[in-house]
């Protein structure tokens, strides 16, 4: 029997998961690695401690289930938009800046002296985002030149970590948008933001759309990995799109909502659809001839762990789920606004009142992340895009009471797969494509899905949160 590898690198840790070339899970292996804070705004991470988790986490899985001959292909779903720069012979010559970091800022008014938000968004898809590698770039060539002066390469963490798989630096189209380099429509680099970042095409990877080949794994990196030469590494993804196609949200009009710390809506479109307001950036899909359309409410599922540990710190999810079920929909009229959400940019709760009690504010938490999913939700439909259901993965999937009322809230069915590990699967499908396994994406993603459980909007609780949207939205720019 043959296997296939999806390993993904993300922000907190690598996971790894080996599954049968007939899409069955076999086995996982996760190691976790930390985040570092030197300054105020600043978060790092060690980019070799993205290729020490993988070694490790695919070698325990190869060696516990025997199969380091049987491995016929791997690839990778990444975090997106880390920025790690390298010598010429591709060792970090510092530490990677997270996604997460804050410290770009400082050059946005020099960015925009010289592009405007919108001239950005539509050549790359994103408009302001402090943490991609373009400003982050722009920040380092003039706050930290002694470095950018010293780099060959600015990588990002799937190019960084296939540069070490195979010998060739390497990045797929879905990561390259997260770069802030890559020109949608023409579906290459963008030379004027090359040229604002004052750095050449040599310096950033080679582009190897997601599931063509890339190499066979070095006979070092074999050697690490415990796995055979002849082990084939196929460009993959970045995590929200391959959780996409790992959850089968393959056909246009699908969307993943993927609900962890961060509640990332990524839906499916045959077309390149753009957003005046700026909530849903576009990119180029897994899938060939079709697009990704992005979203996120960035402090999500981040509102009910504050919650609970604060308030419930010995209250686990399944209880909380129990007690929070009996609170009528709609919380008796108290509301609570995400993080970041408001012109405040500070979470808050609306019309809290004495008869309210601990369980309230709890169902009012529920309510206000799906009640934000809601407002990204309709960004959609500005874009001539109609949602037909929500494929939920993620951490708040896992809730008995949060998908019912994410259906109530967006009108529109919630579809949980059986697949748990949605990432990893969709890096091991591409893995499969490429080397031939699978004569295509569309055809492996019904392997690896498994069944899903179907829950339906409820039409009267739809009805109380109608009128809790329109107050939600009302009051964003008083609060």
């Amino acid at each position: 029997m043959e296997y296939l590898l999806g390993i993904d690198v993300g922000t907190n840790g690598t996971k790894s998961v080996l599954f049968t070339a007939e899409g069955a899970y076999v086995d996982m292996a996760h190691k976790g690695y930390d985040l570092l804070y030197p300054h105020e705004g600043w978060v790092e991470q060690r980019a070799l401690d993205w290729w020490e988790a993988l070694v490790e986490t695919v070698r325990t899985l190869v060696e516990k289930n025997d199969v380091s001959k049987r491995v016929k292909a791997l690839s990778l779903s990444a975090q997106g938009g880390a920025t790690v720069l390298l010598d010429a012979g591709f060792r970090p010559l510092a530490n990677a800046v997270s996604w997460l970091d804050m410290r770009a800022r400082e050059v946005q008014p020099m960015i925009e002296s010289q592009i405007s938000e919108g001239e950005l968004e539509s050549i790359c898809g994103w408009n302001r985002l402090y943490c991609c590698n373009f400003p982050v770039i722009v920040w380092l060539r003039e706050k930290q030149f002694h470095l950018f002066k010293k780099a060959a390469y600015f990588a990002s963490t799937s190019d960084f970590i296939n540069q070490r798989l195979t010998g060739r630096f390497v990045i797929d189209y879905s990561n390259l948008a997260l770069t802030e380099f890559l020109d949608i429509q023409k579906k290459d680099l963008s030379d004027g933001l090359l040229a604002i970042a004052a750095i050449e095409r040599s310096n950033l990877p080679e582009i190897v759309p997601s599931g063509n080949e890339i190499g066979l794994l070095t006979e070092e990196s074999a050697e690490e990995l415990g796995l055979s030469g002849k082990v084939l590494v196929v460009s993959g993804g970045h995590d929200q799109y391959c959780a996409n196609v790992g959850a089968g949200a393959i056909n246009n009009g699908d969307c993943v909502l993927s609900s962890g710390t961060a509640w990332v809506l990524l839906a499916t479109s045959d077309r390149l659809l753009q957003d005046d307001q700026g909530l849903i950036h576009p990119g180029i899909h897994l899938m060939k001839d079709k697009y990704g359309m992005m979203s996120a409410v960035s402090s999500a599922g981040d509102s009910l762990n504050w919650y609970q540990r604060t308030f419930l710190p010995k209250q686990s999810l399944e209880k909380l789920d129990g007690k929070v079920s009996r609170v009528d929909a709609g919380s008796d009229g108290l509301i609570f606004i995400p993080k970041f959400i408001s012109n405040s940019k500070k979470a808050s709760f609306i019309h809290a009142d004495t008869m309210h009690d601990s369980m309230h504010f709890a169902r009012a938490v529920y309510e206000g992340v799906a009640l934000a999913n809601e407002h990204h939700m309709r960004a959609f439909e500005r874009t001539g895009m109609a949602i037909q259901k929500l494929h939920m993965i993620g951490g708040g999937a896992r809730s008995r009471l949060w998908p019912h009322i994410v259906a109530d809230v967006s009108g529109v069915p919630v579809e949980i797969p059986e697949q748990k590990e949605a990432a990893c699967a969709g890096a091991a499908i591409l893995a499969g494509v490429g080397s031939g396994v699978f004569p295509s994406i569309e055809e492996a993603a019904g392997r690896f899905t498994g069944k899903t459980e179907r829950i339906e909007p409820d039409a009267n609780n739809g009805e109380v949160y109608q009128k809790a949207y329109e107050h939600f939205i009302s009051v964003l720019e008083y609060v």
